[in-house]
C-alpha cells in the first residue's frame, strides 16, 4: 500500500485527550463537592461528566471539518507515471471483481469465499478512485504553468504574419516532428523553413 492512502494519527496531545481531561477533572471536583452522598449517587454523577465529555468529543469531531482549511484541495497532482499505474491497477482490480463474478456465477466459488475477496477487492478500487480523484485537485497552477510556457514558446511570424518554424527539418517550433518533406506543421499548421 502506497503512503499516499495509509493513514497516521498524531502523536502528542490532541483535543480528544483535552476533553478526557476535563471529564476527569469534572467528574473529581463532582465527587469532592458531593461528599454526604451515596456511592450509587457518586457513580453516577461521574458517569453522567463521562458521557458529557464524551458528547463534547462527538460535536468537535463533527464542527472540527467544517471549519479546519481544507488540506486535499492544496494536493500537489499526480505525476504521470503514478497516475498510470494507479489506472492500472483500477483496470486489474476491476477485472478481477468480475471474475470473481464470473467464477460464482459458474460455482467455482462459494458465497462466502466470493463475498470475502470481493470486499476486499472493492475497498481497494474504492482506495485506488479516491486517490486518483484527489489527484486531479490543483491542476489549476498546473495549467496556468503550461500556458506560459506554451505562450513563450511561440512560432515566429514572417512579414506576412504567417507563423515560421526555426528549427531542424522536419522539426516545429511547437516541438511537433514532422515527416521530411512536410511543408507545413501537422499539429499547429505553421510553415516549416526547410519545406
Amino acid at each position: 500500500m502506497s503512503s499516499a492512502t495509509s493513514t497516521s494519527r498524531p502523536d502528542g496531545f490532541t483535543v480528544g485527550h483535552l476533553f478526557v481531561l476535563l471529564s476527569l477533572i469534572g467528574a473529581t471536583i463532582a465527587v469532592v463537592i458531593a461528599r454526604p452522598a451515596t456511592p450509587e449517587s457518586l457513580i453516577l454523577v461521574s458517569l453522567t461528566i463521562g458521557a458529557v465529555g464524551f458528547a463534547a468529543v462527538c460535536f468537535y469531531r463533527v464542527l472540527a471539518p467544517l471549519v479546519a482549511p481544507h488540506s486535499d484541495f492544496e494536493q500537489e497532482p499526480l505525476g504521470e507515471r503514478l497516475r498510470t499505474d494507479l489506472e492500472r491497477e483500477k483496470a486489474l482490480t476491476l477485472r478481477s471483481i468480475k471474475e470473481l463474478e464470473f467464477d460464482r456465477a459458474m460455482g467455482k466459488l462459494s458465497q462466502q469465499d466470493y463475498e470475502q475477496m470481493v470486499h476486499r477487492l472493492r475497498a481497494r478500487a474504492l482506495g485506488i478512485m479516491k486517490q486518483l480523484d484527489a489527484g486531479t485537485s490543483n491542476y489549476r497552477e498546473r495549467v496556468e504553468r503550461d500556458l506560459a510556457a506554451r505562450l513563450s514558446a511561440r512560432p515566429k511570424s514572417d512579414s506576412r504574419g504567417l507563423a515560421v518554424a526555426e528549427s531542424a527539418p522536419g522539426r516545429c517550433a511547437c516541438g511537433t516532428t514532422n515527416d521530411h518533406d512536410a511543408r507545413f506543421c501537422k499539429s499547429c499548421g505553421s510553415k516549416l523553413v526547410n519545406a
